[in-house]
């Protein structure tokens, strides 16, 4: 299945030229599913083919030397993706408000998203709580 999601965005994930919201969501849906599946064949197989194939301590030998180290390789690659899909959510902010928002704040426009409303009512729940009005 993560094959098939690798193939369908590989196309919109080799089209840089535009550099814009299609490039952006391929660009990092590709680069997170690749991460999984690196990290996936990686902790999964890497050590049933070492031990069964190469020698029975080179997993132990090998683990000895890297750890999970390698770890912040998939890491990377994984906020790489990340990344791009925050440049996508801020590219459909409206081009005159765009400014306003950073790429960090761009998931939660406009602010009468959903998130925001479910917030503010929590924070508004909190505050009349340390007032001491348990009625609300």
């Amino acid at each position: 299945m993560a094959c098939m999601i690798l193939r369908g965005f590989w196309a919109g994930h080799r089209a840089r030229s535009a550099m814009g919201a299609t490039y952006r969501l391929s660009a990092g849906v590709f680069l997170i599913v690749t991460a999984y599946v690196a990290r996936s064949l990686y902790w999964e197989f890497a050590p049933l083919i070492a031990t069964g194939l190469v020698a029975p301590g080179a997993w132990a030998e090998w683990f000895a030397l890297t750890g999970t180290a390698i770890n912040a390789a998939f890491s990377a690659v994984f906020l790489r993706g990340l990344y791009h899909l925050l440049v996508l959510l801020w590219l459909l902010i409206p081009r005159e408000e765009r400014v306003n928002w950073s790429l960090l704040e761009a998931p939660w426009y406009p602010d009468r998203a959903a998130f925001s409303r479910a917030v503010l009512a929590l924070r508004a729940r909190w505050r009349s709580r340390d007032k001491g009005d348990d009625n609300v």
